[in-house]
């Protein structure tokens, strides 16, 4: 079964949907390339690389420990008025250590 540019080009455009007017103007691009004789291949990742990168940076710029929570606990515990739910650290414990093996 053969395959012309302008059915390439069109399914390309059903796969990336409506939001996707660079990939659109990418496979534009090409199929003009492609009918004038001369096809370069290209690649390009999605825009996720830079979202995910922006939240990794995010992520490391928050602080280890939450100063406000830990003074609100101190002040808890110092005043008597701490409540530790018992089945709450246990679930606590468990998560973590589940998450840890998995990370």
């Amino acid at each position: 079964m053969k395959i012309d540019k302008d059915k390439q080009l069109q399914l390309l455009q059903n796969l990336t949907g409506p939001s996707s007017s660079k990939a659109k103007s990418d496979a534009s691009q090409t199929a003009a390339q492609g009918a004038a004789g001369t096809t370069a291949d290209k690649v390009e990742l999605s825009g996720w690389k830079d979202q995910v990168a922006s939240l990794k940076e995010k992520i490391k710029a928050l602080p280890d420990v939450d100063e406000d929570k830990v003074a609100s606990t101190q002040q808890a515990i110092t005043s008597g008025t701490y409540n530790a739910n018992g089945q709450m650290v246990a679930r606590s414990i468990l998560k973590s250590q589940l998450l840890d093996e998995i990370f």
